[in-house]
């Protein structure tokens, strides 16, 4: 039972959960529905067969995102909007720091998924290939970086507000 005195739930103030939301943020950031952000540069910079394989494979992430939303995405939706505001009360109507924490986590990266989920219907839209479809990627990918800045620094601010007030 020496290891679970060094995993401690009931905190902000948790090494273990700083580790989880710099892992989740940079995996968030790295892969931009499903591509990992290598393949578009080594893409952009030798083309060729590399932007085929990258045009293949954004066309696959594209058709299953949207496969999976239109199967049950409402559902889904509806479901996680729920849990989300479940999460939400219980940390922050009732105080548990446990709750508050994962719904720092979680409401960005559904705020994150949503948008990924448009993104690709956009993708499916617009037909975008190529250089085109490779600058709109890092775009995407930037939003996301900016999405997981500012939750990383939200999480922060309701750390040392769930400090403070005790």
């Amino acid at each position: 039972m020496e290891f679970f005195r060094y995993i401690d739930l009931n905190s902000f103030w948790n090494l273990w959960y700083w580790i989880l939301t710099v892992i989740i943020w940079s995996m968030t950031a790295h892969w931009t529905i499903g591509v990992p952000f290598d393949a578009i540069v080594r893409a952009d910079r030798q083309g060729g067969v590399f932007a085929e394989h990258l045009d293949a494979l954004v066309d696959i992430n594209v058709h299953r995102l949207i496969y999976y939303f239109e199967r049950g995405g409402v559902v889904f939706a509806g479901f996680a909007g729920f849990m989300l505001a479940g999460v939400a009360t219980l940390g922050f109507y009732f105080g548990s720091e446990v709750f508050m924490a994962v719904f720092m986590l979680l409401a960005p990266l559904t705020l994150v998924m949503a948008l990924s989920v448009r993104f690709a219907y956009r993708i499916r839209q617009a037909g975008w290939r190529g250089a085109e479809l490779r600058q709109r990627m890092r775009w995407r990918r930037l939003w996301n970086q900016a999405i997981g800045l500012l939750a990383i620094s939200a999480a922060t601010v309701v750390a040392v507000w769930v400090r403070l007030r005790v």
